[in-house]
């Protein structure tokens, strides 16, 4: 029965957008998403490549990259999941604030945006500067204060 119950709190933290959470639910439930994201960008920092390789001197296969390649398939997919659940967490406390529960998109969609802009500038062959993946890197910044701001300080409102 325990179990029963934990599975529907999960369900209903991570898996829909209908509800409404206080301020502290929504602190609780954001953390461990915070913490698993965080870690596996740790890892994915230590592991990225520096330049690229150079097959004149390096084996064509190489089991190291093919399992950092692996890494990072599980990384960008584990990340999207975390994306998707913070969005879940964030509707329900939006709604519980009485404004669009649509808005808890702009926190991760952001973050990764500033991500992919980071991939995408060494790839750009200087058509992005490198400024402007810092711009990004402001911008969802800014979007992440305002959520923490918004939903872990702001009142519930009167119901």
């Amino acid at each position: 029965m325990a179990q029963d119950q934990r599975a529907e709190r999960f369900r209903f933290l991570y898996r829909q957008a209908e509800g409404v959470i206080d301020r502290r639910t929504w602190a609780r439930a954001s953390l461990p998403l915070v913490a698993i994201a965080l870690g596996l960008t740790a890892i994915w920092l230590a592991i990225a490549p520096s330049r690229p390789r150079d097959l004149a001197r390096e084996a064509f296969f190489d089991p190291i990259v093919v399992a950092t390649h692996v890494y990072f398939v599980v990384y960008s997919f584990a990340l999207i999941l975390c994306a998707v659940a913070e969005y879940f967490v964030s509707a329900k406390r939006f709604a519980d604030r009485g404004k669009p529960p649509a808005l808890a998109g702009l926190a991760p969609f952001s973050l990764l945006f500033a991500g992919a802009a980071h991939w995408f500038q060494p790839r750009s062959e200087g058509a992005m500067p490198e400024g402007l993946a810092y711009a990004f890197d402001a911008v969802a910044l800014a979007i992440v204060a305002w959520n923490v701001i918004e939903l872990g300080f702001g009142e519930s409102r009167k119901r």
